[in-house]
């Protein structure tokens, strides 16, 4: 029973405290709400004393007063309840001033009724905010002492307006100074318990400050921006500039501490209007107590405390990052050296490995050529094709390093796709013949026009997938198949697929394929050979000419390598007659042809093969030399290796061109770099040929040329 009753009177205290407290109220607006009830509570408590205590005693005109005195102040409460604040609190302190002033003007001084505005004054200081509203403060009190003078000025000593037996003034008298000595102590309680929690507040939220200001990553110094001199700083920036103790730090100079470009920071910041400036942020160097020097972020920003600038300078530590960026400058740098290395040493090898291959090829070829024994063919065509497969695999070196570095650049060149396409499968169609695998062809009709593309890359691609399907079926067929897909105007979408029945590839092991140095498996490897680079290099290519490159598979079901590239449609153009008659001839013989080459292996395979065509050949096995015949002589065109002794390629052509800017100089050389096509194109070449060439495509390229030579010469003269 006891409970229910505590519970209740407990429960009616929250009502009455919290009454005008919402949920969106604010903590400051929940305070005021809070002292504002409390005060009403109070004089509402007061007046319905002295009502209880003028019925007793028969004063019904001070009970008439109370009673108005009460109905006003249940009207402010309510008044509060209802949100208006400032409304309440108005209404409330008017009401005790006035009530206080009738009360003691009916009841006259002696009853003592104007004790009661001591504790309405420490009411005023509780509920009033005085440093948020001094303006109603001021007013407040004015009113209020107002009230107290008027009382003392007006009020009698004792009013006859009601009975008040003599001895009844003694009792009186005593109640209100009770009731102003009680009220008095309990306000007095609650504003030093007030000023109590705002003190364990400020204690809290400096405890708080100073645990963030002592954690912080960065050291801290506040910084005196009038005097310049260091009023405080954190644990941090002990351990940063290797101090013992804040009694080193505090009260130093800034420049002497943390450098003359701090110092002038601040300044300009007070030199300016202190309170408009922005942070400062920047990267400064700073000397430890040690005479160590380190790096640092600093963040300067200005503020104001107590009428007087400061500035916080948050300086962190960034040394070991300095450090990794400048190992990582090292690195990257110690890298391109590398690859520069790596680049020139690719470049030699290939030049080295590319001019015997030259030879072994260009022989082998001659020899099949040529008559020779039956026996001796096998042989023969294992030396084609042994030393065929040895160049590739240096082609796929060089372009995986190309790959690497991203250097792999695509050039564009007019071609028909169909007679592409034939031309690309013509030669495994030739070897297949003589094995159990057959290979057909699926050619639309409409790839039967003209476009630019870099066809030495895209046949390469197509290449990589016509020799893996060869290498990995054993019996079957083999199937290439290129269709349109989609047509705009100067473009067309192509799609290409390489199917066949061989081995196949199981599920797990087609998202690798495509990685550099990967094939299904090891014994794969074993039993058939490879580097593993030729679909990373197609995988590169496509995605370079902007197609995407695919595969389907399953283990003894075989595969299908499948892509799709838009290629630029070439749009037709009007060909001369002169140009017709030109472009008909298919025979290069009587074309007069200067061939420089220092190597005498390779001299002979070129002039061999050109001897066989019916092409007049000079011979030159140096710059100077070529130079000298071309000063004697009429050619159709120059056959020029790069590197040469006594003057090198490069030397010599630009010699010729001084004499001669039309007629076409091919490069023959075995070296391979970046950007060679355009390097060439500078230095005054045509084209150029690489070793180890084949023969069909150097007779093709001196059939072009020439071509347009004389071309050339029908137009201009």
């Amino acid at each position: 029973m006891k409970t229910n009753i505590l519970e209740s009177i407990l429960s009616l205290r929250a009502t009455i405290l919290d009454s005008g407290i919402r949920e969106n109220t604010s903590l400051e607006n929940r305070k005021n709400i809070l002292r504002l009830n409390l005060f009403l509570s109070f004089a509402l408590g007061v007046v319905i004393i002295s009502l209880l205590f003028n019925f007793f005693n028969q004063l019904y005109f001070s009970a008439i007063i109370n009673i108005a005195g009460t109905f006003l102040l249940t009207i402010a409460f309510f008044v509060n309840k209802d949100g208006h604040f400032n409304t309440a609190k108005r209404l409330g302190i008017m009401t005790l001033n006035v009530y206080l002033f009738v009360i003691s003007y009916v009841e006259g001084l002696r009853s003592g009724q104007y004790l009661l505005f001591f504790p309405l004054l420490l009411a005023l200081v509780f509920v009033i905010d005085i440093k948020k509203n001094a303006q109603e403060v001021i007013s407040t009190s004015v009113v209020t002492l107002l009230t107290t003078v008027m009382i003392f000025i007006m009020a009698p000593y004792q009013n006859n307006l009601q009975k008040i037996p003599q001895d009844l003034y003694s009792g009186l008298f005593s109640t209100n100074l009770a009731l102003a000595l009680l009220l008095t102590s309990v306000f007095a309680y609650f504003i030093l318990k007030t000023l109590e929690t705002h003190e364990e507040k400020i204690l809290e939220e400096k405890k708080l400050a100073d645990t963030i200001f002592d954690t912080s990553l960065d050291a801290v110094f506040i910084v005196n921006a009038s005097s310049l001199l260091i009023t405080d700083c954190n644990i941090r920036a002990l351990e940063v500039f290797s101090f013992p103790d804040k009694k080193r730090i505090i009260g130093q100079a800034v420049d002497k501490l943390l450098g003359h470009p701090v110092e002038e920071q601040i300044m300009s910041f007070r030199n300016n209007r202190f309170e408009r400036n922005s942070p400062w942020y920047g990267n400064m160097d700073f000397v430890r107590e040690n005479e160590v020097l380190f790096f640092a972020y600093v963040n300067i920003v200005p503020f104001q405390h107590q009428h007087d600038m400061y500035c916080k300078i948050s300086i962190l530590d960034i040394t070991e990052i300095k450090i990794a960026e400048f190992e990582i400058i090292k690195a990257k740098e110690k890298a391109e050296k590398a690859a520069l290395v790596k680049s020139r040493f690719l470049s030699n090898m290939s030049h080295e490995l590319r001019t015997p291959l030259n030879a072994i090829i260009g022989t082998s070829n001659i020899l099949l050529q040529e008559e020779s024994l039956e026996s001796q063919n096998e042989f023969l065509s294992v030396l084609k094709n042994s030393s065929e497969h040895m160049l590739q695999l240096v082609n796929d070196i060089l372009d995986f390093s190309k790959l690497e570095a991203g250097k792999m650049e695509l050039e564009n060149s007019p071609f028909n796709l169909k007679e592409f396409l034939l031309s690309t499968v013509q030669p495994f169609q030739s070897n297949m013949n003589k094995s159990n695998v057959q290979l057909e062809l699926e050619i639309d009709e409409e790839l039967n026009l003209e476009i630019t593309s870099d066809d030495m890359r895209l046949k390469q691609v197509l290449n990589n997938l016509l020799s893996n399907a060869k290498k990995f079926t054993e019996k079957g067929k083999i199937t290439v198949i290129a269709r349109q897909e989609l047509v705009k105007d100067n473009s067309v979408v192509v799609y290409f697929a390489v199917k066949d029945t061989g081995i196949g590839i199981s599920p797990a092991k087609t998202r690798q394929i495509f990685d550099s140095f990967t094939q299904a498996d090891a014994e794969t490897t074993r039993k058939y050979g490879g580097t593993g680079l030729g679909l990373a290099i197609s995988k590169h290519i496509v995605e370079k000419m902007g197609g995407e490159i695919k595969v389907k598979s399953a283990p003894g079901a075989g595969s299908e390598f499948h892509f799709t590239v838009p290629l630029k449609i070439k749009k037709p153009g009007k060909n001369s007659a002169a140009e017709e008659i030109v472009r008909a001839p298919e025979s290069i013989a009587g074309i007069r042809i200067l061939l420089a080459e220092d190597n005498p292996v390779n001299m002979i395979v070129a002039k061999r093969f050109l001897e066989k065509w019916q092409v007049i050949v000079d011979e030159a096995v140096n710059g100077e030399k070529a130079l000298e015949l071309f000063n004697e002589n009429a050619y159709d065109l120059l056959l020029i290796d790069l590197e040469m002794p006594l003057m090198d390629g490069a030397q010599a052509v630009s010699e010729i061109r001084k004499r001669n800017k039309t007629i076409p100089i091919v490069a023959f050389t075995a070296a391979v770099y970046d950007n060679m096509h355009n390097d060439l194109l500078e230095k005054g070449f045509t084209d150029f040929i690489p070793k180890p060439f084949r023969p069909e495509e150097l007779r093709k390229k001196i059939l072009q040329l020439t071509a347009y030579d004389q071309l050339q010469k029908f137009k201009y003269g």
